[in-house]
């Protein structure tokens, strides 16, 4: 039996978790041995029992190198125990910061590092130039010389512009599993939705520009249609005191975080994101499995890898909330069609075979 071993910072909500946790169960299904480290004791989704779960519970304990040596020790040890009791390992996983820190202390080729966000943008953009330089060497200490997997072209273009020299590098889109979402759309919604509404999910911060789509829909010609933003976080009371200041209380509707969000997905007009960056952009796809179609800025990266063809049109300049009122009203007028050849390339069975080649 083949023995795949997954790491990750932590299992709170989030893209990088939700797709760790899809691709463990998926290889599961495939009948092979899968093991799920997770660093640090931060579990908030629920784990498949026949995955076999390892806490590294990752504590600041010393000053900081002494510390990812000392845990990255340990991590190695983990691995090795895996090893021998259950023969070879396949395939290693890592993502995350943490984790691709800690694996880089690992002398082996057999970890492929999944880049899921910008690291340009994250950690480098918002620096200064002395720490500019320090922070980009430290990142090409990393994943120099690493196997590398980004789950969107544009990722894979930012990470070698910071002249990084990996060893391999490719992109591997985030996998869907078609069926399962479609199930989970046919729940019941407990909330009474209005008939027509626009949809936005995802977290309540700065980078999602909630703001931008706040104005943009105060500015769409039909008045009678709803705003519903389904999620949580720290933008929450910026965004309420917009909605407040534009006098849009009877039009948003704030669902807060869902475990379940397609129901509401698949009975919108439209899904909008109105982010300044996306690692990939997975409800866009989400949204389209449900035949909901999307609006997008065209922000770095993923949106414009997702949104080609003929619903190129559906994607708008970042930061422009009147050209994002423009783009909607077109949308809305008429809707394109949504293609399943669009979607296929990300359907998980056909995602699971690109990392079953790394085995080999």
């Amino acid at each position: 039996m083949k023995n795949i071993v997954l790491i990750i910072d932590n299992l709170v909500v989030g893209g990088a978790q939700t797709t760790n946790l899809g691709l463990a169960e998926a290889f599961l299904e495939k009948g092979y041995n899968v093991t799920l480290i997770v660093l640090k004791s931060l579990i908030d989704l629920d784990v498949n029992p026949a995955i076999n779960l390892i806490e590294l519970k990752y504590e600041k304990k010393y000053f900081s190198l002494l510390n990812r040596y000392i845990y990255a020790n340990k991590l190695k040890n983990i691995l090795d125990s895996i090893k021998e009791e259950n023969g070879e390992i396949n395939l290693i996983l890592a993502s995350l910061g943490l984790s691709h820190n800690l694996a880089s202390m690992i002398n082996t080729h057999k970890i492929h590092y999944i880049m899921h966000s910008s690291v340009k943008i994250s950690q480098i953009d918002t620096k200064k130039n002395i720490s500019k330089f320090f922070k980009t060497r430290q990142l090409r200490k990393i994943y120099n010389n690493k196997n590398i997997i980004c789950v969107s072209k544009g990722l894979e273009d930012d990470l070698l512009s910071l002249k990084i020299k990996p060893l391999s590098i490719q992109t591997i889109y985030n996998f869907f599993n078609f069926e399962h979402i479609l199930n989970l759309s046919n729940a019941k919604l407990d909330y009474d939705f209005p008939n027509d509404y626009i949809v936005h999910v995802g977290r309540f911060s700065k980078d999602k520009r909630h703001d931008i789509l706040i104005k943009a829909f105060h500015k769409i010609k039909n008045k009678d249609i709803k705003l519903v933003l389904v999620g949580d976080g720290a933008e929450k009371q910026n965004i309420n005191l917009l909605i407040e200041k534009l006098n849009l209380q009877d039009r948003v509707i704030l669902m807060g975080f869902q475990q379940n969000p397609y129901p509401i997905i698949k009975k919108a007009k439209m899904l909008v994101l109105s982010s300044e960056h996306e690692g990939f952009g997975n409800v866009i796809v989400e949204s389209l499995i449900l035949n909901t179609i999307v609006v997008s800025t065209d922000c770095p990266y993923g949106p414009y890898e997702i949104l080609n063809d003929n619903l190129s049109q559906c994607l708008v300049e970042m930061n422009d909330d009147i050209s994002l009122s423009k783009v909607i009203n077109n949308i809305l007028e008429n809707p394109p069609e949504i293609k399943n050849s669009y979607i296929n390339k990300f359907n998980r069975n056909e995602v699971i075979k690109e990392y079953k080649l790394l085995m080999n």
